[in-house]
């Protein structure tokens, strides 16, 4: 019987891991991707200055990146670091829910991790928030534990599992300010005396970092564009992505209403009961200050503080508990459950039209060896999405073309707008010197006017095509918030056409 208790939690897990790895390789490398492999590509001190100086966040993650890379550079490969720490924030986020946790719902907060739409898609993206979620995890178990016991192998822990999360992430540092603030509301009952070394040594092992580092990423990220500023609908997204993720459509209102309106009740409820708990005074401190950061940091992003996702969850079954009625507390949590299946339904169909971000999808390795075989001697390949030209003083530009085309015979050429002026040139010169042509056009990353420029120049009387191609069915979310009306378009249009004879 002792054995058999254990079973629900072992297949629980089980199921995490499945599918975090299932259809891990499956997709082609994405954009955010393609700069963890970019980085990857250099010496781990030309990385540090790099992204020191040129990017938002520490450069820990990226020199596991180019430790993975030194045995493997396939997708699946890549990837499959990430889906182990997804697993393991699963089975850590057990361990912390049994310690600390006293609740009769104890299962409720691990079923809805384990079926996070937006855990399971980090943990199969080259990113570091899926290893970031494991360590915020790990170091709040030893923070509390080391809060309760006192034992300084759980101290030695807590400060390692810290540096770690510092390092990776600078958003990492919402967890430790929430330690920070729940000992400081514990006031005696915080053995703050005890607490203070660990402190101090996190302190000045993250000095060097602070001392200056961190300024020039503060800045990049200042000046980066950003399309909605408001803070309050971002973080009502914010909301919204940790129960749905980014692979539900925000239209869809007979799943998105209902199940707000159940996770937003009890997590609210949650909140007014968080004295009783140690973990949910700790996760409530947490969702405060990610929630704060949306005001004073505009390049905030659901993604940057997804590591807190667990401790929402806490809250929010918190919430669940408090119900005096059994049977309702059975009843709600099976209804939270369900409300996060549609999206991971919809994540593993590849469903674009419930995609927010449609680019994940393009199936540049397929598209590219779809060339190789039915390419012809004398062609060339026109793609509108510009080449990443960022890393110019270490190696070429380059596009997920370049990289999934490598084996293929015709040149690649990019007409993207920030490549040329005069276009109109330089497609009369393609047209004179190529028998016939592929079009690989970006809708999303080229607008529409200059992909139809090109396509109307090549397709119209001067080329017989051969085949066509429109994958990406999709539309914009903000064009329908800014009145502009919902008008659907493909956001990867192909074309393989050869010159007239005529």
């Amino acid at each position: 019987m002792k054995k058999n208790r254990f079973l629900p939690l072992f297949l629980l897990i089980g199921f995490a891991a499945f599918l975090r790895i299932y259809g891990i390789s499956s997709k082609s490398f994405w954009c955010d991707e393609f700069l963890a492999l970019s980085l990857a590509r250099l010496s781990p001190g030309k990385m540090a200055g790099w992204v020191l100086s040129k990017d938002a966040h520490p450069p820990l993650f990226y020199w596991i990146v180019r430790l993975i890379s030194l045995f493997t550079w396939s997708e699946g490969g890549m990837r499959i670091v990430s889906a182990l720490f997804g697993t393991g924030s699963v089975a850590v986020f057990w361990v912390i829910l049994k310690s600390f946790f006293r609740k009769k719902i104890l299962f409720l907060p691990l079923v809805l991790l384990t079926l996070s739409p937006a855990a399971i898609l980090w943990s199969q993206t080259v990113k570091s928030y899926s290893m970031l979620t494991f360590f915020s995890l790990l170091s709040v178990y030893f923070f509390l534990s080391f809060l309760m016991d006192g034992k300084r192998i759980q101290a030695v822990v807590w400060v390692i599992t810290t540096l770690v999360i510092l390092y990776l992430h600078n958003y990492g540092a919402i967890v430790f300010a929430a330690q920070v603030i729940t000992l400081v509301s514990l006031g005696r009952k915080g053995n703050i005396k005890r607490m203070i070394p660990p402190f101090l040594i996190i302190m000045v092992s993250y000095l060097p970092y602070l001392a200056g580092p961190i300024y020039s990423q503060f800045s990049f990220a200042r000046g980066a564009t950003h399309t909605v500023t408001n803070p309050f609908l971002r973080l009502s997204y914010a909301f919204f992505y940790f129960v749905f993720g980014e692979t539900l459509n925000p239209l869809c209102f007979s799943i998105v209403i209902p199940g707000l309106l159940i996770f937003a009740f009890f997590f609210i409820k949650g909140i007014s009961g968080a004295g009783s708990c140690l973990l949910t005074r700790f996760s409530c401190f947490a969702a405060a200050v990610g929630a704060f950061l949306f005001f004073p940091v505009r390049s905030t992003i659901p993604q940057n503080v997804v590591h807190l996702h667990p401790f929402l969850l806490v809250v929010a079954a918190s919430g669940v508990d408090r119900l005096n009625n059994c049977r309702l507390k059975h009843v709600f949590s099976a209804l939270m459950i369900l409300s996060v299946l549609p999206p991971v339904w919809f994540y593993y169909r590849g469903d674009s039209l419930h995609y927010h971000d449609v680019s994940k999808l393009v199936p540049y390795r397929e598209i590219c060896r779809m060339m190789e075989s039915e390419g012809k001697p004398g062609e060339a390949v026109i793609f509108t999405e510009p080449r990443d030209k960022r890393f110019s003083e270490y190696f070429g530009p380059y596009s997920p073309w370049d990289w999934y085309y490598r084996k293929g015979a015709m040149p690649l050429i990019e007409m993207s707008p920030e490549s040329l002026q005069d276009k109109a040139e330089l497609m009369e010169s393609i047209s004179r010197t190529y028998k016939g042509f592929w079009l690989l056009l970006n809708y999303g990353l080229a607008g529409e006017e200059w992909n139809e420029c090109i396509k109307n120049f090549f397709l119209r009387g001067k080329s017989v095509k051969i085949k066509e191609v429109k994958l990406l069915e999709n539309y914009s979310f903000l064009d329908l918030l800014r009145g502009k009306g919902k008008r659907k378009y493909y956001f990867m249009e192909i074309y393989h056409v050869e010159k007239s004879k005529k």
